[in-house]
């Protein structure tokens, strides 16, 4: 990234062609960073799930990231990315201890792909919905974050974690919405609004 803002601002288009496979798992690290606390940012998650689901889909079908011309034409000026890139190197640190390669002959075969792309996709339509309810978007980006670090980082025990959490996180919904659902058919204060 520091190599890509020697000549000044820097497109989308151009870290995804740079970074070359890792460019669209780069691009889903870096969307799902804003959502890493319990705040929820309604507007911003649509916009960047969207942008979450389409690198899914290009990890799990195509290989490479998909994007729209308009999104390959965005311009990130240099000042701003660098501050990412300064956040990060203070961030790794605290991280850095639970990344290690692992597994490389794992996280490049092509069905680690395909399950980590509809992963993204899975948990990036729960980020993307407008919900001002706390941790509605932070649950969902915990399994984004580690699934993309370890793609990144070759660590396929991560990807894994990442992957697990996805299926405990649609578990939990599952869950949830059945009790929902039985609370509804109990009670009938509902009934009066129709």
């Amino acid at each position: 990234m520091e190599r890509l803002l020697d000549d000044g601002n820097v497109t989308l288009g151009e870290i995804a062609v740079k970074l070359r496979r890792k460019g669209l798992v780069f691009l889903a690290l870096v969307c799902v960073l804003p959502f890493m606390q319990p705040i929820p940012i309604p507007g911003l998650s649509t916009v960047l799930g969207f942008v979450i689901i389409l690198q899914g889909i290009g990890l799990a079908f195509l290989g490479h990231p998909l994007m729209t011309q308009g999104m390959r034409d965005i311009s990130l000026p240099a000042e701003k990315v660098a501050t990412f890139v300064r956040g990060a190197r203070k961030i790794f640190p605290w991280v850095g201890w639970l990344v290690k390669s692992r597994g490389q002959q794992w996280v490049h075969h092509r069905l680690t792909h395909l399950v980590a792309g509809l992963t993204l996709v899975f948990l990036s339509l729960f980020l993307s919905l407008p919900l001002p309810i706390p941790s509605s978007n932070f649950l969902p980006a915990i399994g984004i974050f580690f699934i993309c670090l370890g793609l990144l980082e070759d660590d396929f025990l991560l990807v894994v974690l990442g992957v697990s959490y996805a299926v405990l996180f649609g578990w939990l919904i599952s869950i949830s919405f059945h009790l929902l659902k039985a609370e509804l058919a109990e009670s009938s204060w509902w009934g009066r609004f129709f």
